[in-house]
């Protein structure tokens, strides 16, 4: 993600029809780069949670924002008065010139909680497109297909070295994914963190046992602070007694994903959800169940009260930050809705759409009997869910956006705005839901040139015709229609 050209405008052309291979990198896609580049007359949402101003010109040299100036009559005439009997300088004029007049321009999306499930019938070009089209520009990528660390760094690199046409990417590995039996042991852990970091990886991410043993996770998490890397995790219904969210985050988590482990926090009258004689952790109807439904046996005046304070001296300690990826799991409270979206005949391939259809053989395939009380359960959790992470945010805590696309009927990139809109759901504003996939996503990456829209930071920008404080759907690659009172519809495509 080097050239200006292609973090502003790779984005207009990227999302294909799903049922077309990927294609080589020609036309549009392939624009610049150029040296230096001005657009003109747009209005701003830097990313900061401040409201949009403008209009102002931006104007970037290399891959930086260099400046960004006001062009309202205010500030012309105060720049005319102060250029007034000074000699006229000749200025170079930008590589390109972009007219942005009635634009927005804000950071590009961060998303957090990426899987690239590349195989044979999935291109990873497939995946990178459909994020970019939906003004994705970085992700924390948790898998690159089945490759090893040392292939994740590899697909990282040539991203970075513009080789592949992809989000900028940081990857944090699955602990314990390759049978390595130091994964099991503190000692051994920290070996892994080191090798891991000597090649190049950012970060940890954790599911459950081996990585939730306590001894374990406190190694991993010990040494990965040492070598400034994040640790993701995932609490398991077979570690969240004792490793509730409280405590993986006082240990060390630098994000938690997920709703795991909160309301298990807050319990009062037991120390463990109580599960149905029968129910088998193996058996994913039954995880996914009853994952939702403890939160209907959480403390709410202990959850409010207590867990976020406890969360929020973490944040303060260490830098917490909450990933709930509440639309991966939006399935959950209407499968219904979930399975017939309307980009789903156009831009999920047959094969992906397969994988998400009931089936034990596949992961998060489990919607087979899933009846109305289950989802009624669900709806239920999701309220207390929303609740609790808008109080926290309230009080003070941070929250970054993540979608976990790829399973659950959830598309890539379509899954990261409707995440957005599940914020605004939650109780977040506009500018809130915002700030939590550019800033605080820039935070959840540790790369401080991220996430907003200021001089002398990375110039990952999105350019939209619509004004997404008004609207996220804007965002969305396959377009937003509008009807008027007349019964016309208008489609635009609003990410340039």
């Amino acid at each position: 993600m080097k050239t200006v050209a292609a973090v502003l405008w790779c984005a207009g052309a990227a999302v294909g029809a799903a049922n077309a291979r990927a294609q080589s990198a020609v036309g549009p896609e392939q624009a610049g780069p150029f040296g230096s580049l001005e657009i003109r007359d747009v209005t701003v949402i830097d990313g900061s949670g401040a409201p949009a101003f403008g209009p102002v010109n931006i104007y970037i040299k290399g891959n930086r924002i260099e400046r960004v100036a006001s062009v309202d009559a205010i500030a012309r005439e105060r720049r005319e008065e102060q250029d007034a009997g000074a000699k006229e300088k000749e200025t170079k004029q930008p590589d390109r010139v972009i007219e942005g007049k009635g634009l927005y321009v804000m950071p590009g999306l961060i998303d957090v909680h990426i899987h690239i499930n590349q195989d044979k019938g999935v291109p990873a070009e497939y995946i990178y497109k459909l994020l970019l089209g939906h003004g994705v520009t970085t992700i924390r990528a948790f898998n690159v297909g089945r490759d090893d660390p040392k292939g994740m760094v590899a697909e990282k690199k040539k991203i970075a070295a513009n080789q592949t046409i992809a989000p900028r990417m940081y990857v944090y590995p699955f602990w314990g994914r390759d049978n390595d039996p130091r994964n099991s042991r503190a000692g051994g852990a920290r070996q892994i963190v080191d090798e891991w970091h000597a090649l190049g990886v950012d970060g940890i991410k954790i599911i459950g046992k081996p990585g939730l043993w306590p001894d374990v996770f406190h190694a991993i998490a010990d040494e990965a602070q040492k070598n400034g890397m994040g640790v993701a995790v995932h609490i398991g219904q077979d570690s969240v007694y004792p490793m509730n969210a409280v405590k993986v985050a006082s240990e060390g988590a630098s994000t938690i994903e997920h709703h795991y482990g909160y309301p298990e926090s807050s319990f009062t009258t037991q120390t463990i959800q109580n599960l149905p004689p029968g129910y088998n952790y193996s058996n994913e109807p039954d995880r996914f169940l009853e994952t939702g439904r403890a939160w209907l046996e959480a403390d709410e005046e202990r959850l409010h009260g207590e867990v976020i304070q406890s969360l929020l001296a973490t944040l303060r300690k260490t830098g917490f930050i909450m990933v709930p990826t509440f639309s991966i799991y939006e399935a959950n409270r209407d499968v219904t809705r979930a399975a017939n979206l309307p980009w789903h005949s156009a831009f999920t391939l047959p094969v992906v759409m397969d994988s998400f259809l009931p089936n034990p053989a596949h992961h998060a395939s489990y919607f087979y009997e899933w009846t109305s009380n289950k989802e009624a359960d669900w709806a239920r959790a999701y309220r207390r869910w929303m609740e609790f992470v808008n109080d926290y945010k309230n009080q003070g805590g941070v929250v970054a956006v993540g979608s976990d696309t790829g399973f659950l009927f959830s598309l890539w990139g379509f899954g990261t705005i409707r995440e957005l809109e599940m914020l605004e759901e939650a109780g977040f504003s506009p500018l809130e839901a915002l700030h939590a996939a550019t800033e605080n996503g820039a935070k959840v990456v540790k790369n401080p040139e991220l996430g907003l829209l200021r001089p002398g930071y990375l110039a990952d920008l999105v350019v939209l015709t619509g004004n997404p404080l008004a609207d996220m759907k804007v965002f969305y690659g396959n377009g937003v229609t509008r009807v008027s009172a007349d019964r016309k519809e208008v489609h635009e495509q609003c990410v340039k």
